[in-house]
């Protein structure tokens, strides 16, 4: 919980109207307002004092009383489109007496009847209120017809050719004493959840925010502005930039959004410029920056950029741990703090952000969070998390729903007593209809709102998760910032599907584009929640964004539902079909039926996704048991291949429909018409296991064991780039194919398949186990013709490894293969060492597999679906590999490496450290710059285990992106 308590900042008045007078009296302070530019243009910049803010207010509000415009009490609505209209009018209506409701253009919908409805609700929830606005604002209120028809005053036409006198101006202040009670706005919510409610926001509730907010920030440079370039009409600016600065006696900048979303580095110059302590940018807004810097696009900078002042103020959605800490140091390069991210939770009724997180990206980083924590309550707010079955508090880490108190908290809806009832709980803490835990450390972290959950098949996903992995993937065709994912239900459907409406930034009549950008939006949601989702991109103007550059999330779904996107819908349906027809090859032969009804099956995939002949199993998001299940599936199901299995390899080395057919025609002595199919078998080392993405390919060699099945369920958490695997030679002898005859042999295939599939660097290359070695060597390879290799991993493999090769005799591979499959644990598999020892010296190595599939996991080996014949040939494989290196002795160096550590086995090291100190560290010999360590979960043979993939994906992916990649 958080404390009540806001002592530790007084201020010499109580209302904010007092704060204003003194401020403009005490100080030189101001408003620095900014232009609206395009891109190319300098923006303009005026300053206006809190003096002259203050005596040009007073004079309006002697103008509106005496046109009797403003009567005490009255709502006036104050709606203009840049942020010191709003300010100058905002102040004019409140020292008139009136209670000011800012509004904005952005407010309203381009859909005709949703801005009637906005308009009618408006005059309903105000009663009537008057409209002060610009003559060029005024065409949607005019265009409202009937007896709810707002009445509007274009300031042009109001009555300023004479200005007030001083005795008028002077009767404005002495007439109007505010109580600490009375509201100072009235705030529109974002109304995401159904119309907008007003927020009535009070003096008190004001200063007990901003006692509550200074103490929370502890700002490391208080004298210095706070920046906004949100609207007016949003509590972000209004109330935590604008009034905050005014009581807190500091200058602000305002400017307005298209400056800063068109172009971030704007943002970062203004910052340094004013020595700003004090803004606020959301995810979206700091993913897009990071790609600008990274990118090297750094030539709109100030050569003296100086960002020592900034707390940076996030909020609106949730915070990417991955994106703050990739951020961070670009951002440290130019003298940001340490944790420069304050992630926050707020709502209007909470006067904008309430708890803080003070140390993000570090402790969420260490954590291995997704997402940042929100942290806990500032002064003045206490929240609780309620058990969604209502019987008491969820315990930590238990999901409820989030609940505030405390004196910086509303005390109800205006106009409206049943939302304000639906509010608040019986003992009166406030419902924020957000889903949240605490942590051990009583730290919230959101879990969705409400009514935003996605159920497939009882199984709940959250919206904004789906939103960050499709950003993250960073998906050519689809624009950044502008994905909504949400849960949709026909009548006819047996649950939820994903619906995933998005802003193309391709050509429209490119086909294939489109095709192209939406098979990669379904891949990577399908990836998360095994479901199809449904795709469909629309136009900006179907995509309105609020004033934090948010999408309301309800709103897209009400509209999808109700069909107003029904045109988009079927161009797009049109679109993909007349692209399917023209490059689709629908199954030739009774094979490629039976074997595509068999992978629709296991993946549950429908006749209408995009899955062909010709498209890769691999590439659908399908995990390594998904491809055990297959294989399954079609020996039980084709008779051909009753007396002639295909194996894992087979699925492997042709992942397609049409090549798993061909496959099976050479297996079972089935005519093969094709002249190609008649060409003697090639060995090709590299598996596809991910083949989309715009970024440097990843090339992985595979550990010991020769197979690269360790790799498939880490490939597909690498959404932005191809991953390429090596599969060692000798798999298919039943071809010819005989093993490796030497290390060389092994380096220089190796290589020039990485050339030929990707004959520019720069390169990205790591090893698991021993493919560490072959990594090394392919870099040293690499780096001598010239190219460039910018990650060189090795996954817990040290650089002298001879002693441990020499050490692996043939029982030795037999135990680490069954492990390694999970037949068995390592413990369990050197218990049968000397039995093994005893098989292999009587030269009964078939036995050897019999005896130990005798003690392995039976269900498992049936999982695998490999005969013991087959086990006998991989454990041949393996020893022969690592045979090959018993005289391995590293020479040269590599540029740098990135050394993953786990825990190592139990034989070769105590522990993690001591497996550093005696073995890693060795690779700096090896290395002409860096070398550096990462830890990841897991154990040696485990570490990309389902349990541990996520962590070591998320790993990779930093050590990827720090490596320029």
């Amino acid at each position: 919980m958080g404390s009540l308590e806001t002592s530790g900042v007084e201020y010499p008045f109580n209302n904010i109207i007092d704060a204003l007078r003194h401020t403009a009296a005490h100080t030189t302070e101001g408003i620095v307002s900014y232009s609206a530019t395009t891109p190319g243009e300098s923006p303009v910049a005026t300053t206006v004092s809190y003096r002259e803010l203050l005596e040009t207010a007073e004079a309006n509000a002697a103008r509106l009383q005496q046109t009797g415009v403003s009567k005490q009490g009255s709502i006036v609505l104050v709606h203009f489109d840049n942020a010191l209209e709003s300010i100058v009018w905002y102040w004019s209506v409140l020292l008139a007496g009136g209670v000011p409701a800012v509004t904005s253009p952005a407010m309203f919908s381009q859909n005709d009847a949703d801005r009637q409805k906005h308009l009618t609700h408006l005059y309903n929830t105000f009663n009537g209120p008057l409209c002060i606005t610009r003559q060029a604002l005024l065409e949607p209120f005019e265009e409202h017809s009937g007896e709810n028809r707002i009445s509007t005053i274009a300031v042009e036409d109001f009555e300023l050719d004479a200005p007030a006198s001083k005795s008028a101006s002077s009767a404005v202040r002495r007439a109007f004493k505010p109580s600490t009670s009375d509201i100072v706005a009235l705030m529109l919510t974002s109304g995401s959840s159904g119309n907008a409610k007003a927020v009535p926001l009070t003096h008190e509730q004001l200063f007990a925010a901003f006692r509550g907010k200074s103490e929370a920030a502890n700002l490391p440079f208080p004298g210095s502005p706070f920046l906004s370039w949100v609207n007016m009409d949003h509590v972000a600016n209004l109330v935590h930039c604008h009034l905050f600065a005014i009581v807190s006696g500091i200058s602000q900048i305002q400017v307005p959004a298209a400056n800063v979303l068109v172009d971030p580095a704007h943002l970062l110059n203004l910052i340094s410029r004013h020595r700003v302590s004090r803004t606020f940018a959301p995810n979206f807004l700091l993913a897009k920056l990071r790609r600008q810097l990274e990118a090297g696009k750094t030539d709109t900078l100030d050569a003296d950029l100086n960002l020592e002042t900034l707390f940076l103020d996030t909020g609106g959605e949730a915070n990417v741990i991955e994106v703050c800490v990739a951020l961070q140091p670009l951002l440290a390069k130019y003298g940001a703090q340490p944790d420069v991210f304050k992630p926050s939770f707020g709502m209007t009724e909470t006067c904008a952000g309430c708890i803080y997180n003070v140390q993000c990206p570090s402790r969420d980083h260490a954590a291995k969070s997704e997402f940042a924590s929100l942290g806990q309550c500032m002064p003045g707010i206490e929240m609780r998390v309620s058990r969604l079955d209502g019987n008491g508090l969820a315990v930590t880490g238990e999901r409820g729903s989030l609940e505030l108190r405390g004196e910086v908290i509303f005390k109800g809806y205006h106009n409206n007593p049943q939302a304000t009832a639906d509010a608040f709980t019986p003992d009166g803490w406030f419902r924020t209809g957000d889903l949240a835990y605490l942590d051990a450390d009583r730290c919230l972290h959101l879990d969705g709102r409400t009514k935003e959950m996605v159920n497939i098949n009882g199984v709940k996903y959250l919206p904004h998760e789906l939103d960050a992995s499709l950003e993250q993937a960073e998906i050519p065709g689809a624009t950044p910032s502008y994905f909504c994912c949400f849960g949709t239900r026909d009548a006819g459907m047996d649950t939820e599907a994903v619906a995933v409406l998005y802003l193309p930034s391709f050509d429209l009549k490119d086909d294939a584009a489109r095709f192209e950008t939406q098979r990669n939006i379904a891949r990577v949601v399908s990836l998360h929640t095994r479901s199809r989702p449904r795709v469909v991109p629309l136009r900006v103007q179907d995509m309105p964004k609020s004033t934090l550059g948010k999408l309301s999330r309800a709103k897209l779904q009400a509209a999808l539902e109700k069909g107003v996107f029904a045109d988009q819908v079927s161009t797009n349906e049109a679109a993909i079909k007349r692209y399917r027809l023209a490059t689709r090859s629908e199954p030739e032969t009774d094979d490629e039926v039976a074997i595509l009804d068999i992978v629709r099956q296991q993946l549950e995939l429908t006749a209408e996704d995009d899955f062909g002949v010709n498209d890769s199993v691999l590439a659908t998001g399908a995990t390594s048991m998904d491809l055990v299940a297959i294989m399954h599936r079609m020996n039980k199901q084709l008779p051909a291949l009753n007396a002639h299995p295909i194996k894992l390899t087979d699925l492997l080395n042709n992942p397609t429909i049409r090549g798993l057919a061909v496959r099976i025609a050479k297996i079972t002595g089935a005519q093969v018409e094709s002249e190609a199919d008649k060409k003697p078998h090639e060995y090709d080392p590299v598996v596809t296991l991910q083949p989309n993405g715009s970024k440097t390919p990843l090339w992985l060699v595979h550990p010991g064991v020769g197979e690269v099945l360790v790799f498939v369920n880490l490939a597909h958490r690498i959404r932005d780039r191809p991953v390429y695997a090596f599969r060692a030679k000798g798999f298919n002898a039943a071809e010819g194919e005989t093993p490796f005859s030497s290390l060389d042999e092994v380096f220089q295939t190796y290589r020039a398949a990485i050339k030929k599939r990707q004959p520019q660097g720069p390169y990205a290359i790591a090893g698991y186990s021993f493919g560490g070695m072959v990594a090394f060597e392919i870099g040293k390879l690499l780096e001598a013709e010239g190219d460039e290799v910018a990650y060189c991993g090795s996954w817990n493999l040290p650089p002298h490894i001879k002693f441990r090769m020499r050490e692996l005799l043939w029982d030795e591979c037999v135990i680490h293969l069954f492990y390694f499959v999970g037949l068995m644990d390592e413990a369990t598999a050197y218990t049968h060492k000397t039995q093994l020892c005893e098989f292999n010296r009587q030269g009964r190595r078939l036995d050897a597999i019999r005896y130990l599939r005798q003690h392995s996991d039976a269900a498992r080996w049936d999982e695998l679906g490999l005969s013991e014949e087959y086990y006998l040939l991989w454990v041949g494989l393996a020893s022969n590999m690592q045979g090959l290196a018993v005289d391995y002795e590293p020479e040269g160096k590599v540029n740098a490496m990135d050394i993953f550590v786990a825990d190592p086995l139990s034989h070769v090291a105590k522990n993690r450290q001591d497996w550093i100190e005696t073995r890693l560290s060795a690779w700096k010999d090896f290395v002409r710059t860096e070398v550096r360590f990462h830890n990841v979960q897991g154990a040696h043979y485990t570490m990309l285990n389902p349990e541990y993939v996520a962590n070591f994906a998320e790993t990779l992916r930093r050590v990827l992106r720090e490596r320029g990649l």
